[in-house]
């Protein structure tokens, strides 16, 4: 059986992250995702939200799927990094 292992790390504050979890996950689920690094077969996906993130979590919080529509609107940025000998950077925006 082959295992695949996938490291995250969040660039962001841990104790709010650990405070948005408790309190209401959709939240920290959002942080997560446009502020965080995923290590994944050699290599490193970062996610970047191009707008306020500020603004991202309040609309979580008073109405969810507008969210959805603000990710649309103002895109996030996939950055791909690879990690073997011959290093290389490609950018994706959606």
């Amino acid at each position: 059986m082959a295992e695949k292992k996938i490291k995250l790390d969040y660039s962001g504050s841990k104790g709010w992250l650990i405070f948005w979890v408790i309190v209401f996950f959709p939240v920290a689920l959002v942080l997560l995702v446009t502020g965080a690094r995923f290590d994944l077969e050699g290599h490193t996906y970062f996610i970047r939200y191009e707008g306020s993130k500020n603004w991202l979590c309040f609309w979580t919080i008073a109405f969810f799927p507008i969210v959805f529509m603000l990710l649309l609107l103002n895109g996030v940025t996939l950055i791909v990094d690879n990690n073997s000998l011959s290093t290389g950077s490609h950018r994706l925006e959606a």
